[in-house]
């Protein structure tokens, strides 16, 4: 009865090990790049409030420039073109590449024969990123040309 009972109880404790490495990709890394980000941050400000404290008790004058939240980039139409682009290619090619490799496995080891609506799952997830990527190279191509004469301003 032990015997039994030892072996199950290693079976649910590797089974939990198992589930853990997924929930701690999903949940608890993001949660420390978060972390990281907002530590930084507040570091920054500890910073330059640090300075502040020592400008005025100096009586110095400071640039209020210095003190600015420094904001992301803002991107240009050419970078967010680029970027649909980029998603285009590589959804589109990683689509392209499943199916075909899909519809190549199926066909040599002949499930298409056995049946079951399992078959049928994964080439319809591959089609469906196909299309993701299709649908991105369709906004890249429509914004090219409505974005004809920003790009040409940019190009100068």
């Amino acid at each position: 009865m032990f015997t039994i009972l030892a072996i199950n109880g290693w079976n649910v404790l590797d089974q939990f090990i198992e589930a853990l490495i997924p929930i701690s990709i999903v949940v608890v890394l993001p949660v420390l790049v978060i972390l990281i980000v907002m530590r930084q941050r507040r570091y920054e400000v500890d910073k330059k409030t640090e300075i502040l404290l020592k400008a005025v008790e100096n009586g110095t004058q400071l640039d209020p420039a210095f003190f600015e939240i420094s904001s992301p980039r803002k991107r240009t139409v050419k970078d967010k073109l680029m970027g649909r682009l980029t998603t285009a290619l590589v959804t589109g090619t990683i689509g392209l590449i499943t199916l075909v490799a899909q519809i190549v496995l199926f066909s040599v080891n002949n499930l298409w024969q056995s049946g079951g609506d399992e078959v049928f799952v994964f080439p319809i997830l591959s089609g469906i990123i196909l299309a993701v990527g299709i649908a991105f190279l369709i906004v890249y191509l429509v914004g090219k040309r409505i974005y004809a004469k920003e790009l040409a301003e940019l190009g100068k």
